[in-house]
C-alpha cells in the first residue's frame, strides 16, 4: 500500500461521519446478526458502556471488509482463552486508528533531541509489542538514572569548588 497513514484517516473520517462526529458503537450480537445497534439494544445490553458520547450504529459500514473478518476471527480465537470475550453482549468502538509510522527521535537511552527527556513504548513510535515496548522502558530508565548521575555528580563538584 502506498500511504497507509491515508488509509487509516480515510477509514476514520468514513466512521466520524457514519457516527455524526462521534464514535460508532456496536454489540457485537449485533454486528454478527447484520444489523446496526440501537440506544434501546445498548441500554438493555447487560455491559454497560464506559465510553457515553457515541453513536449507536454499524460498525460493518465503516470497515473494510478484511479488517471486520481478522477482527471477528481475533476475538472468536481470544474468547478460547478468556471465555465470555466473544459474548453477543461484548461492545465495540470504532475507529481505533493508530499510526505507527510517527517515531520519536531518539538516541540508545531513548533521550529525545529535546535534553532530558526520554521516550519509549506505543506511544512514541518506538515499538509494536508489549515486550519492546518493556524494552524501551528499561532503555530510558538507564537513561534517566546516567543523566541524574552525572547532574548530581556535577553538582557535587561546583559544590566543592
Amino acid at each position: 500500500m502506498e500511504d497507509t497513514i491515508e488509509y487509516g484517516k480515510s477509514i476514520a473520517r468514513l466512521a466520524t461521519k457514519l457516527g455524526g462526529g462521534r464514535p460508532i458503537i456496536q454489540r457485537l450480537g449485533d454486528l454478527e446478526d447484520g444489523r446496526r445497534s440501537t440506544w434501546d439494544r445498548i441500554r438493555r445490553n447487560v455491559i454497560e458502556p464506559t465510553m457515553k458520547i457515541v453513536t449507536p450504529g454499524d460498525i460493518g459500514m465503516a470497515l473494510p471488509h478484511r479488517v471486520l473478518d481478522n477482527l471477528m476471527e481475533f476475538l472468536h480465537r481470544v474468547d478460547n482463552v478468556i471465555p465470555g470475550l466473544a459474548s453477543k453482549y461484548t461492545l465495540l468502538y470504532a475507529p481505533e486508528i493508530k499510526y505507527y509510522s510517527m517515531r520519536a527521535v531518539v538516541n540508545r537511552f531513548m533521550e529525545t533531541t529535546v535534553d532530558g527527556v526520554f521516550a519509549a513504548g506505543d506511544g512514541a513510535g518506538l515499538s509494536r509489542g508489549i515486550n519492546v515496548a518493556a524494552a524501551t522502558g528499561v532503555l530510558a530508565a538507564w537513561g534517566t538514572l546516567m543523566k541524574l548521575g552525572k547532574e548530581i555528580r556535577n553538582e557535587l563538584i561546583n559544590k566543592i569548588k
